[in-house]
């Protein structure tokens, strides 16, 4: 449904006025951190309230980013994740309520085991008599929980999903252009310093690898807009942005960054000029930077650092295998070795048991097996996604798949099944970009 322009200039200024007071509340608690607190949640309680709760996930997601109660003095040692995702998710709850709308969260398939996962960390904690652990476990991954609530609540039509991928990847510019800073100046945010000459940022991001990861997740995103936007203003701000991104991440000295990179870039090929071509100069790509890129010549089971994962996933699996069912506790491995497991899966396994990696594990496969659901089911009816989270996507209650299963082209609008190309938009059954027309009747 098309929002009126009215209530689009209300929430462009809604937008505008969160970020002002993000800008006044940073200055305002280097003086008076009570006033600064005090009037940044009564004025963004208000904003979300009786304007669009959306605001609140925006200005969550900004915090969670940025972070700074991690570099400014006044806010250190604050859980303000935790006071501002606690109280948008009270906010959007008491807005539901009011305006008499149900919560998706309940009929959200991932949201149970979601709460599941959350239920494992504690217990992990419980089981080993670390109560003080488990109360400071359940602190740490409540925002998680939290981000997820409002994700489910809020993000809710197509025109929220662009808003909140662009602004991901913009958080993410910030993060990469603060990098540069450090890497040029010595130091980013708050005066952070390289690790070990690798640049790195604050918070959940401050470690190279990290930064390297949260990188390479929103990339693809800017390499479609310069392959599909036909703006060529778009074109040419995407440029600049995946020369940042990757310089970036070649600057975190991340061997698991640079070889996503590679792949990255071999199924961009592939999928942009078939292939033949795409495997041909993906692999150029690919073996550039492993000549090229720091690091990647030391990759070797002989060198520390490679040796020690090998010898930490190890130590994991005999962990797993001495506390099967609740683990050693979230966080604890590195009371057993001096580094992380740098896997997940080893980590999950060690940590939380089987009563952890059950719930992990399906919230992978639920996620993975929605996305082929989209692929599958929905473009191959020659459609664009847009289109189809129109017809099929339900506001109260996620995607129908029962719904959008019988969605159909309208008249003129519609190709013949699976003439679809690998960016989503309708192509003829002669593989060039004219539409084949459906005859009315045919469905």
């Amino acid at each position: 449904m098309e929002i009126p322009r009215e209530r689009r200039v209300v929430l462009v200024g809604a937008f505008i006025g969160a970020c002002v007071l993000a800008l006044a509340f940073t200055l305002v608690a280097m003086r008076s951190l009570a006033i600064a607190v005090g009037g940044w949640l009564g004025v963004l309680g208000l904003t979300m309230l009786f304007i669009e709760p959306f605001v609140g996930l925006v200005n969550y997601l900004a915090f969670l980013y940025i972070r700074p109660q991690d570099f400014v003095p006044a806010l250190q040692g604050m859980p303000i994740m935790l006071l501002l995702g606690g109280g948008t998710a009270a906010l959007v709850v008491l807005h539901r309520a009011v305006r008499h709308r149900k919560l998706v969260f309940a009929r959200v398939p991932q949201s149970a085991f979601v709460l599941w996962f959350y239920a494992a960390i504690v217990v992990s904690q419980v089981a080993g008599m670390r109560l003080h652990g488990a109360l400071e476990a359940s602190l740490e991954f409540v925002p998680t929980v939290v981000m997820y609530f409002l994700i489910v609540e809020l993000v809710d039509s197509w025109k929220r999903i662009k808003i909140i991928l662009i602004l991901l990847v913009h958080l993410t510019l910030a993060l990469a252009i603060q990098g540069l800073f450090m890497h040029f100046t010595g130091a980013g945010f708050g005066g952070t310093e390289a690790y070990q000459g690798r640049i790195q940022a604050v918070g959940i991001f401050s470690d190279p690898n990290d930064l390297a990861l949260i990188i390479n997740t929103v990339l693809p995103l800017v390499v479609l807009w310069l392959l599909q936007s036909r703006s060529l203003l778009v074109k040419l701000y995407a440029l600049p942005v995946i020369v940042i991104f990757v310089y970036a991440i070649f600057l975190t000295a991340s061997r698991g960054g640079l070889l996503c990179l590679g792949l990255m870039a071999i199924l961009v090929g592939m999928k942009k000029f078939g292939k033949f071509v795409g495997v041909g100069a993906g692999l150029a790509i690919m073996a550039a930077l492993v000549v090229l890129g720091p690091r990647m010549n030391t990759i070797s089971t002989e060198e520390a650092s490679s040796y020690g994962r090998l010898e930490a996933w190890v130590l994991g699996m005999s962990l797993f295998k001495g506390s099967p069912l609740f683990g050693v506790g979230f966080g604890n491995f590195m009371e057993y070795h001096f580094r992380t497991a740098h896997n997940s899966f080893v980590l999950c396994c060690a940590e939380l048991g089987l009563f952890g990696l059950y719930p992990w594990l399906m919230l992978i496969w639920i996620s993975l097996k929605n996305t082929r659901f989209v692929e599958k089911e929905l473009l191959a009816d020659g459609q664009r996604l847009p289109h189809l989270l129109r017809r099929g996507l339900d506001l109260d209650g996620g995607l129908d798949p029962e719904r959008v299963r019988h969605v159909r082209p309208p008249v003129g609008q519609g190709t013949e099944r699976g003439a679809v190309g690998w960016d989503g938009r309708p192509r003829g059954g002669d593989g060039s970009g004219r539409v084949a027309r459906h005859r009315r009747g045919t469905g």
